[in-house]
């Protein structure tokens, strides 16, 4: 703020132009017209700009959760029931197959749309593609269920997080005696995954060897 205010004494004015001791000063306000007025800055202006980035801010990270929450599903199926009332636990496929998981692959919303039997024990993995060719690795596991329960589990599973199962029947490349679910879905990364799960039968000492194959497919097909 520029002040305009002037204390003379003794004839001597402070700013140059000031009238003092009956002296002749400079031009006056009244030989120019009006003398210019001083106003504070006004805030509005800066305020309404900061509120309205803030507001773009809120927006643009309400969108990018709303994108993630799309993108990177979170499996909260806690279990499946049986034809026989039997109630199988599950557990995200994060959590038992995070040894397949790599740079990216298989995408999370396929990961992310598949479960494990929660009492599955991981016995080893198996690496086909060798980072050569389309995704597709495999995990052996040994379960507690009888045979026809585990591939029940399954098949139950992926209905209701959206695969689509396309076999289910004896497996043709398994074990004697196995049998498969398969199942497909697409995803975002522009590929259709299947999942085929061989299950073989229960041993005499009552655990039920199986394998979960996770591949990535061109065309669905």
């Amino acid at each position: 703020m520029v002040s305009t205010s002037t204390t003379a004494t003794g004839g001597d004015a402070s700013i140059p132009g000031a009238t003092g001791g009956g002296g002749t000063g400079g031009p006056t306000a009244d030989e120019h017209g009006a003398a210019p007025s001083y106003e504070p800055m006004s805030v509005k202006g800066p305020a309404m700009i900061v509120l309205g980035l803030a507001v773009v801010i809120l927006l643009g990270g309400v969108a990018a959760a709303a994108l993630s929450s799309r993108s990177d599903p979170t499996f909260t199926i806690r279990h499946v029931t049986l034809d026989d009332g039997t109630q199988v636990g599950l557990v995200p496929a994060a959590v038992k197959l995070h040894a397949i998981v790599d740079n990216g692959e298989p995408p999370t919303d396929i990961i992310g749309n598949l479960g494990i039997p929660r009492e599955s024990v991981v016995h080893g993995v198996i690496n086909s593609d060798r980072h050569t060719a389309q995704f597709d690795r495999t995990v052996d596991l040994t379960s507690q269920l009888a045979q026809p329960q585990v591939a029940e589990a399954y098949r139950r599973m992926e209905t209701a997080v959206g695969w689509k199962v396309i076999y289910q029947g004896a497996a043709p490349q398994g074990p004697a005696g196995a049998d498969e679910v398969l199942a497909t879905k697409g995803s975002a990364d522009g590929f259709y995954w299947e999942v085929g799960v061989v299950v073989s039968p229960t041993t005499p000492t009552g655990s039920t060897p199986y394998s979960v194959e996770v591949l990535e497919t061109p065309d669905g097909n």
